[in-house]
């Protein structure tokens, strides 16, 4: 991969990189306001209480999975900075500009990462 492209794709990864982080603080913001919505200390009923918990829940779930994706831009980022950047993990063959332009944190190509989810799903 040439030095141009090599910019190229390091630019998305910090837009991405921005993207997930703005969306972790949105939730942290969210659930944080949620939790002191209820300055008066008493429930409303268990129903009110079930829901907010739930929704808490959802926002860890969401949190998690940003969190996760930043993990993944910065791994591709050390990756550039490694010179190991576009090459899959797994079998160490190019993975091609389309598959990195739509996602480019990618670490696998299409065929390993197949067999990747194939061996998750077994153990499921």
């Amino acid at each position: 991969m040439n030095k141009r492209d090599l910019e190229k794709f390091k630019k998305l990864l910090y837009a991405e990189g921005k993207h997930f982080t703005e969306g972790i603080k949105s939730i942290e913001r969210d659930t944080i306001e949620a939790a002191n919505g209820d300055k008066s200390g008493e429930f409303s009923g268990f129903a009110e209480a079930g829901t907010d918990n739930n929704d808490r829940e959802t926002a860890l779930r969401l949190a998690s999975g940003e969190t996760q994706m930043l993990n993944a831009v910065a791994d591709a980022l050390q990756r550039i900075e490694d010179g190991t950047y576009g090459k899959c993990v797994d079998c160490e063959q190019n993975i091609p500009k389309m598959r990195l332009e739509v996602f480019p944190a990618a670490k696998r190509c299409v065929g390993c990462k197949e067999i990747l989810e194939k061996e998750q799903n077994d153990y499921a």
